[in-house]
């Protein structure tokens, strides 16, 4: 079997190795209507993992896209489309990173992680964003 049968196997020898970001395709309707089929997200395995984080997660031998969540001591993989259920996490998962952009065909960029306009603080955002150029912000002043 080649690597490229085994989606998991070529994951672990191209992403997952690698503290830089890297992108995936969106296969599905999961995670609509934030995240469209087909989209193409940038994950940061350098990312730390917060409560309601977009992340790659890697459990019981699978890898998932999903919203993560922490409640009542528990941890847990939430889809946004409401017809899939939630995933409790064990103590045996791990965290491929954090998605922080993503790109849908002839649309602009949308970040999820971006800085605050007036304290310069990276601020996280569970509806992504379009990254301001300091040019145009200047010009508007």
């Amino acid at each position: 079997m080649s690597t490229l049968d085994n989606p998991k196997n070529l994951f672990k020898s191209n992403c997952s190795t690698n503290s830089e970001p890297y992108a995936l395709q969106n296969l599905g309707d999961m995670m609509e209507p934030e995240f469209s089929e087909n989209c193409i997200i940038i994950i940061d395995p350098s990312m730390p993992i917060h409560h309601k984080a977009y992340v790659i997660i890697d459990f019981n031998d699978e890898l998932y896209f999903r919203q993560y969540f922490e409640e009542n001591g528990r941890k847990l993989l939430r889809c946004l489309n409401s017809s899939y259920a939630e995933i409790e996490l064990s103590k045996d998962f791990e965290v491929r990173g954090c998605i922080i952009q993503q790109k849908q065909r002839k649309l602009k960029s949308l970040h999820y992680y971006l800085p605050n306009e007036f304290t310069g603080e990276i601020e996280f955002s569970t509806t992504g964003k379009e990254k301001k150029n300091k040019s145009s912000t200047m010009s508007s002043i």
